[in-house]
């Protein structure tokens, strides 16, 4: 009913045009305007039939909206969680914030996670407001760094990081700062403290598309890898491949010392991870060395933007209502038979009880080579900034030809993924849909 009263507005706010045409300035307004991805694919869907054209659309897009004025200092982004307390995500604008200039987003998990919630089980008023009396004031930033925006996400006992609604939770709460602030898309990172730390971890498994580098502090990843600790659906090791990780860890550390983290970075390593190891000698469980660590944190972040539409992705995914993309690889149907390709393995770090699918493929030029094990459909998202539209694509999947042929772009796969994605720096013409 929400999202017909939206459509219903933006009919009404339609301009007709002398010829008889619907104006899409308009539409494109609403379309920025659209408070969640919801809204803005119903502005999408009538961009589309008032026939919009590609590349006027796609300029408007790499555009993107005009950023107003909006609040600084702390505030609250609340919504109800399915266990009961509102999430209360606690977001940090710094008073010079200027809209004309793009600002890094840091997004922070604080530890303890396996607590009761501190959080309110009614209203506590608006969904953009300061924290109400009897909550905290913050979620414990104990590693204040650069100038930038900050998002500190709210979990607990249910609702941990590890947790499926966790997860939308972070995306929903990113999302909404995005389409208020002029927030960088290649410089949204992801830290956390303990087992902050390790939902890092878990987030990189999961959903990698919006991040640009991970860095988890005194956390585990040996804690999602044990079924006593309930962390949602499976975890594939490959899907780390490439992800950019700057890890510290005490030696003194009482929960996760560096001797018992050194042969996950071993496993890393010979994952293809792009990491940096920062052991802290004589450190325990606390984050004393912040001083002495706090510069190469932050050059690390500077020196890892997220690359838009990087030349090769790997994805592994046991279902495919969710979980299942990354970055321009969408998994789209499991086979249900027992083939298997034994070149594809995560090197037996998780246990798997369950069927799962992998992709992965490198893209040179409009050429695409994939390597594909139980997975019987998965899409091939094109940019028209990574390859070239007037040139025919090939896609081979396990050596053999899949698809060759010129792809035409499509103005509805352009605004329904940015509709999506909420992100000017990725932005998709078309959808090829592979059947090997």
């Amino acid at each position: 009913m929400r999202r017909l009263a939206f459509a219903l507005l933006l009919v009404a706010a339609a301009t007709i045009t002398a010829g008889g045409q619907v104006a899409v300035d308009p539409l494109f307004e609403k379309f920025f305007a659209a408070e969640n991805p919801g809204d803005a694919t119903v502005a999408a869907d009538l961009l589309v039939a008032a026939g919009v054209d590609f590349e006027a659309a796609y300029a408007r897009l790499k555009q993107g909206r005009a950023y107003g004025d909006e609040k600084r200092g702390e505030y609250a982004l609340r919504w109800k969680s399915k266990s009961g307390p509102f999430f209360n995500n606690l977001v940090e604008v710094p008073s010079d914030y200027d809209p004309a200039t793009k600002w890094q987003l840091r997004v922070q998990l604080h530890g303890g996670v396996g607590r009761p919630s501190p959080n309110p089980t009614s209203a506590p008023g608006t969904t953009a407001g300061r924290p109400q009396p009897g909550q905290p004031a913050r979620s414990g930033n104990r590693i204040a760094g650069e100038k930038q925006i900050y998002l500190h996400p709210s979990g607990w006992a249910a609702a941990q990081w590890w947790d499926e609604e966790q997860i939308d939770n972070i995306l929903r709460a990113v999302d909404v700062l995005k389409r208020k602030y002029n927030i960088d898309e290649s410089r949204v990172y992801l830290t956390g403290i303990s087992d902050g730390g390790t939902g890092v971890y878990y987030m990189a498994l999961k959903e990698p598309t919006l991040w640009s580098s991970y860095l988890p502090l005194n956390g585990s990843i040996a804690v999602i890898r044990s079924p006593q600790n309930g962390a949602d659906g499976e975890m594939y090791g490959n899907n780390l491949s490439g992800a950019p990780f700057y890890i510290v860890n005490g030696e003194q550390d009482q929960l996760y010392p560096v001797y018992q983290v050194e042969p996950h970075i071993k496993w890393f390593q010979a994952l293809g991870m792009a990491l940096v190891f920062r052991p802290q000698a004589g450190a325990g469980h606390n984050t004393a060395w912040w001083p002495t660590e706090r510069a190469p944190y932050e050059q690390f972040v500077r020196e890892h933007p997220r690359p838009a539409h990087p030349a090769t992705v790997s994805w592994e995914t046991e279902r495919t209502d969710k979980f299942n993309r990354n970055r321009w690889l969408v998994i789209n149907e499991l086979r249900q038979d027992q083939s298997r390709e034994t070149a594809l393995k995560d090197m037996g770090f998780f246990q798997h009880t369950k069927r799962s699918g992998r992709v992965d493929v490198t893209r040179s030029g409009n050429a695409f080579d994939a390597r594909v094990r139980d997975v019987a459909a998965f899409t091939l998202l094109l940019s028209p900034d990574a390859i070239d539209f007037s040139r025919p694509v090939t896609v081979t999947v396990n050596g053999k030809p899949a698809f060759e042929g010129v792809v035409k772009k499509d103005p509805a796969a352009l605004l329904r993924w940015s509709a999506r994605d909420n992100d000017r720096t990725a932005l998709y013409g078309a959808e090829l849909r592979i059947t090997p």
